[in-house]
């Protein structure tokens, strides 16, 4: 069968909602267009930390692992062998946040991605010389005002985050996909109304499935 395409919607801590939503019209615009579409999200601990569970870490500190780090890693794993299935049945894979979400979480953290071979680790748990290396045909981020993302999380902020942090989060961002082909990635504009938002992803997944 055809080979399906993985992609994935990015954004900075508070689009939550907005992706979420998001996510659930694709995949239904999708289906009534006649595709098969399948949704997974990939977690990491910054979101799990935003639900309360402050005692995740993914750290690196002073040369060791902490042990949620390895959690994560297999959380990846287990996405990407889902997904590694999904596309081989020629399926839409849709999914919440992946590798660029956590090498902006990592730099959030004062870590080098690169320089602290933690993109070694997670290239390997998303398949690589086992099995396929998974990687988004498209990824969309969703440009979510800092000021609007730190009025939704609210208290949620305290202890976590402060409102520069997400200016920072999105300025890494947009470095990331500043070293990606043009191809394999696009902003929306999401200071705009949500409908507006939606269209223009869908348009840019329907550019690469005709």
């Amino acid at each position: 069968m055809t080979k399906g395409k993985f992609v994935v919607i990015e954004g900075i801590y508070g689009s939550g909602r907005l992706i979420v939503d998001l996510v659930e019209r694709l995949r239904r615009s999708l289906v009534a267009e006649g595709k098969d579409v399948y949704e997974i999200d990939s977690p990491d601990t910054g979101r799990a930390q935003l639900m309360g569970a402050q005692e995740l870490t993914s750290g690196w500190r002073y040369g060791m692992f902490k042990p949620d780090f390895f959690f994560e890693l297999a959380s990846r794993a287990r996405v990407c062998s889902v997904t590694r299935e999904e596309l081989k049945h020629g399926k839409i894979v849709l999914c919440k946040s992946f590798t660029v979400s956590s090498i902006v979480h990592a730099r959030l953290k004062g870590h080098d991605w690169f320089r602290e071979d933690l993109n070694c680790l997670e290239a390997r748990a998303r398949g690589l010389q086992f099995g396929g290396e998974v990687a988004p045909d498209l990824t969309v981020f969703i440009d979510f005002p800092p000021e609007k993302a730190a009025q939704e999380l609210g208290e949620k902020m305290d202890d976590l985050f402060k409102p520069s942090d997400l200016v920072s989060q999105k300025s890494f961002y947009l470095e990331e996909f500043s070293k990606m082909p043009d191809s394999r990635y696009r902003i929306i504009d999401a200071s705009r109304h949500e409908d507006v938002v939606f269209s223009e992803t869908l348009s840019a997944i329907q550019s690469i499935i005709k």
